[in-house]
């Protein structure tokens, strides 16, 4: 039993004086890092702080440092875990306010205006007094409500072409259908006329010409009705013997067709009386 506890003992000594050469370590590498980063050069700054977290996962410098040397390179997103990181694993004040306040200046170039703000108030609670960080929230609250009000008028903006859209579509579609009536009203009327002209036509010949009208005009002639004049004195008197004169003419004949038919009957029975004996003889 002691032996294990001995055992356990160095291994403990062990284990501290690698962590104790660790952090030794990583502080190099932080002092490396900032040496780079007060001359600006903030990529080899990133790389001397990287190697610094890798020795110490836990140091709260690296990961804030680390941060600070992404942000200068812009890159904002990878800057915001390694700052939150630091917040996380800070137990001081002063080292929360600080992560938290690059929290907030990194949301704040994402344009990220509400994480900005939280991460204000965090810092604001750790360092009430601090002007920077202040200003900074109020910053973060009229951006914020800027970006509302764009985005309120973009969506009436947004409303209101939809609405003018529609009533174009409403004013075209109206247009339309004015046109299409107005094209269906003359061909209606064109097809009015050519019936009309087809009507005339047809009843063109069937009218009655002028100076005709009822059966009313009367003939041209100074004696509408003349009278035929016979004979010397126009009595009359000769139209009467013409017709006694037809009349006789016409019995007579009928006498002498009577006469002749009356002979021809004879000569027949005569001719007929001939043979008759001739045969019997």
């Amino acid at each position: 039993m002691m032996y294990i506890f001995k055992q356990i003992g160095f291994l403990g000594i062990m284990f501290f004086s690698v962590f104790a050469y660790s952090q030794s370590k990583a502080k190099t590498y932080i002092v490396e890092g900032n040496n780079y980063y007060e001359k600006g050069k903030y990529d080899n700054a990133e790389n001397a702080y990287k190697k610094a977290a890798m020795e110490d996962p836990t140091s709260v410098k690296a990961n804030y440092n680390l941060g600070n040397a992404l942000f200068q390179q812009r890159r904002y997103k990878e800057s915001i875990v390694h700052y939150k990181k630091s917040a996380e694993m800070s137990k001081t004040k002063n080292d929360k306010h600080l992560a938290y306040h690059n929290l907030g200046n990194a949301f704040m170039q994402e344009k990220d205006y509400q994480n900005a703000i939280d991460n204000y108030k965090n810092a604001l609670k750790n360092d009430p007094n601090d002007n920077a960080t202040r200003y900074n929230y109020a910053l973060a609250k009229k951006m914020l409500e800027k970006e509302k009000e764009k985005q309120k008028d973009k969506k009436d903006n947004k409303k209101d072409q939809d609405q003018q859209n529609k009533q174009d579509q409403n004013q075209q579609q109206q247009n339309q259908n004015k046109n299409q009536q107005q094209q269906q009203n003359q061909n209606q009327n064109q097809s009015q006329d050519q019936q009309s002209n087809q009507q005339k036509e047809q009843n063109k010949g069937a009218n009655p010409k002028s100076g005709g009208e009822n059966g009313n005009n009367k003939g041209q002639g100074n004696n509408p009705s003349p009278e035929i004049k016979q004979g010397s004195k126009g009595d009359g008197k000769e139209q009467d013997n013409a017709k006694n004169n037809e009349s006789e003419g016409m019995l007579k004949a009928l006498q002498n067709q009577e006469a002749k038919t009356q002979r021809k009957i004879i000569q027949q029975k005569a001719e007929k009386q001939r043979t008759t004996t001739s045969k019997d003889w």
